[in-house]
Order: structure tokens, then sequence, then C-alpha cells
């Protein structure tokens, strides 16, 4: 017998099966629907049906958000707010029985917004868990047959100029922005980042329980001038007392105020692209901003100097010589 009840917004299925005790959360939906679902799982119970519908989309996403929250603290709150876009959606279908077509078709129609890409590959791994570490949710996932590929998108990464940078330093936060524009830090490396990462000149951006680099691995970046000038404005123990996403709120305040357009990444724009600018070779940029492979580093290779110049020039010569009649046909 699965019991069902009601608790705030949201609906509960409460029962037994195989001596172990389960309440799901049906999420915020109707009465109908809450019921349909409880006719469906005490079906199953019976033995009268396969057992492929029983579980709501909103309860893998649920399960799916309580493990993130606790791997993945740095991104959570982005992970969430992609992800309520498709539970909006989807949340009070059965898991096992959301239809793959009914996907694409919603990131089609959604395509304008960047984050319905994300939010289904955040889904599908939400389903991929949940069948691996929690079979007893769900036995497979109809979100593996959902073929979604993101517009293709090459344009050179934004980067602020030195009036932009020195507007944005005399904000309330500049002394963190000057840091982040001179190191290339991610808002989520300097979110925990503390003093006791900083030490022989240089700040030590590493993969702990508390919070992992992107690309898994450690790295070592010298601090310049400019870095221990600004280092010596922040926290005496976190060197930045505030959660990753609220830094992107402060950086949107004071980009207002300076009058600057951008986003709190450009700063790591900016970092990258100095450094090509002033001929450092790519493979140590690499290494300084952590990328996890050269590619990414290679988008900002056209800011080496010199770059492309010579070639050009050769085509002036080329036209030149055409124009007077002395190359060769």
């Amino acid at each position: 017998m699965a019991r069902l009840y009601k608790r705030g917004p949201c609906y509960y299925l409460d029962w037994i099966e195989n001596g172990e005790r389960f309440r799901r959360s049906l999420g915020k939906i109707g009465a109908r629907e809450a019921e349909a679902v409880q006719a469906e799982k005490e079906a199953e119970l019976r033995g009268l049906i396969t057992p492929t519908r029983g579980v709501t989309v909103a309860t893998v996403i649920a399960d799916y958000l309580r493990w993130y929250e606790h791997a993945r603290p740095t991104t959570y709150r982005r992970a969430r707010s992609d992800l309520q876009k498709f539970l909006d959606a989807f949340a009070p279908l059965a898991a096992e029985g959301i239809d793959p077509n009914q996907v694409e078709m919603w990131v089609i129609r959604h395509a304008a917004r960047g984050s319905a890409h994300k939010a289904v590959k955040l889904a599908k791994a939400a389903f991929k868990r949940a069948m691996k570490a929690r079979p007893a949710l769900i036995q497979h996932s109809p979100l593996a047959l959902v073929s979604v590929s993101e517009p293709p998108v090459s344009r050179a990464p934004d980067y602020y100029r030195p009036k932009q940078l020195e507007a944005l330093y005399k904000t309330a936060r500049g002394p963190l922005w000057r840091f982040l524009a001179n190191t290339g830090l991610r808002r989520g490396e300097i979110a925990k980042a503390r003093r006791s990462d900083v030490r022989d000149g240089s700040i030590y951006v590493q993969s702990t329980s508390e919070g992992r680099t992107k690309s898994g691995k450690w790295r070592m970046v010298p601090l310049n001038a400019g870095a221990r000038a600004a280092l010596k404005r922040l926290g005496k123990d976190r060197l930045v007392e505030a959660h990753a996403d609220t830094l992107g709120d402060w950086f949107d305040e004071d980009r207002r105020a300076a009058k600057v357009g951008g986003s709190l990444h450009w700063l790591r724009h900016t970092f990258c692209t100095a450094l090509v600018q002033s001929g450092v070779p790519l493979n140590v940029v690499k290494n300084l901003a952590g990328h996890s492979s050269i590619s990414v580093t290679e988008r900002y290779a056209h800011h080496a100097p010199g770059h492309g110049v010579d070639a050009v020039k050769m085509l002036a010569k080329w036209h030149r010589k055409r124009h007077s009649g002395t190359a060769s046909d």
C-alpha cells in the first residue's frame, strides 16, 4: 500500500518495499497527478505492472542536487538555477516515462536561453547517477536517447582595456578585481582561497575536498606587483568572505558604478590576453590559467605580437606584383 500525503506545497508518497521504507517527494503537482502516481506505485507493488513510472523527474533531480551540494559546492547554486528551468517543464512527469522527443523540442523552443542546453546536460547526469548510485530509484534513463547539440559559437574572448581596469579598481571592491585580473583565478577558486595558500611569492590553487579546480589539477601563480598590492587589502584568513555566486553580484554592482560592460569572467580573459600580448608562450599561459588543454588557450593566440602581420604583408607584396605585371601567371 502506498500512502499519499501533502506537506506544504508538495505531495509525498510513502511505501514499504522488500522490508524497506521509502518516501519520495512528488514536487509541486496537482492532486490528480499525485493520485495517478500513487495508483501506479500501488499497481507496481502488487506486481500488476512493471515498475517503470513510480518516480518523478522531480525526485531524481532533488536526489542529484543533494549530492551535488556536497560534491561541488562552488557551482551548486548555478547548477540548481539551470536545473530549475528543466524542473519547471518536467518535474511532475514519471522519470522513466519521460519522452526524449519532448525534451528535444523543449530545448529547441528555448534555444535562445543558452541555459537550456546546460539544464539537459545536468539532467542527463542526474539520471545517470541515479541509475548507478540509487538503482532502487530508476532502472533506465530515457534522457540517454536525447540528442541535443549546442549551436556552434566561436568568438574572441572579451577582455578589459587599461582605462576600464583603472575604473574598476576605483570601485568599492577594487582590490579584489585587481587581484583577479593579475592572477586569473576563477570565481570559485578565489571564493575558497586563504592566506595559507599564499607562500613563496605565489598563490597555490589546489583541488581539495572543500572545492576542486575546474581541471582537477593544482597550479601555482606567481604574484606580480599589482597582485601583491591588492592582496594587502583582502581578508586575513579567507581572502574573500563570500560565496562564488555572490562575487558575480558584487562585480555587477561595481562595473555599473565604473560604467563598463562585461562580466566577472572578463577579468580572467584579461589575465590571459595580457600574457599573450606580452609575448608569453601559450603553454606557459595554459599552466598559469589552469586550462584543461592547450586548445582552450589557443583562443587567445591571435593576441600574440605580430600574429598574422607577416602573412598579410606577404599578401600585400603579392598584390603589388600582380598589379605591376611582374608576377608570372
